[in-house]
């Protein structure tokens, strides 16, 4: 698979699977491809040459409201649509149940700060006052109701102190939402807990193998700057790129 963007090459012969059920993390360099090849994924965008399947379906024969219905997404600055917090993590299902929005919200970690909010869940979306992070907590929140068979999280962890980030990775390769899964990861710890990772330089995949393993390599220690540590790894339909 081949993606160019601004008359350049961004991906260049990209061959990936992801297992059923799994978690792959994506980590590279800043330029190394790794947001292009999430918006791929879920189709918020397409490749000049080759083609992303799910499930072995060809993303561009799935029709607009299946393929909306079996991606989730979060981004690092997700935008927050609807009147209410709760509509705005509700976005996008057909009939938002409010035990739903709560589990979803306790599984992102958001659930104590929207109850500290004026009106709590029904408090507007312009008027709720919120730090990077809650915000961030509030689109995976989002993501998190929606389900779906894959899950595609691009750098959707990024404004989370690191505590609060290992809750919600345990979470989600725990106990949370189940299919597939495809992480944006710029931190060790992170990557580490996926089931494997692919490591994408300059447009291309270097490898794919476990954090671990790909640890023992100087240049992928490189990756995560000066100071990164290994971190244990934790536990983990399928999606080919």
């Amino acid at each position: 698979m081949t993606a160019r963007r601004g008359g350049r090459t961004v991906l260049d012969g990209v061959d990936l699977v992801v297992p059923g059920g799994t978690t792959l993390a994506v980590v590279g360099r800043s330029g190394a491809g790794k947001s292009l090849l999430a918006s791929l994924a879920g189709r918020l965008a397409d490749p000049d040459a080759g083609e992303v399947l799910l499930d072995g379906v060809p993303l561009r024969e799935l029709p607009h409201d299946g393929l909306r219905r079996a991606v989730g997404y979060a981004f690092a600055r997700p935008a927050l649509l609807g009147d209410t917090v709760e509509q705005a993590i509700g976005l996008g299902l057909a009939s938002p149940s409010p035990d739903r929005i709560r589990e979803a919200a306790r599984t992102a970690l958001a659930d104590d700060f929207v109850r500290r909010l004026p009106d709590g869940y029904d408090t507007a979306v312009a008027d709720a006052p919120r730090s990077g992070g809650e915000s961030q907590r509030l689109g995976l929140a989002r993501a998190f109701a929606h389900g779906g068979r894959l899950l595609i999280l691009d750098d959707a962890l990024s404004s989370l102190d690191t505590v609060t980030e290992r809750h919600i990775t345990d979470a989600l390769l725990g106990d949370g939402p189940a299919g597939t899964r495809l992480l944006v990861a710029h931190r060790s710890a992170t990557a580490a807990c996926a089931d494997a990772v692919a490591w994408l330089d300059a447009g291309r995949v270097r490898a794919v193998g476990r954090h671990e393993e790909l640890w023992r390599l100087a240049e992928y220690r490189a990756v995560f700057g000066e100071g990164a540590e290994p971190a244990p790894a934790g536990a983990g339909s399928g999606a080919e790129a």
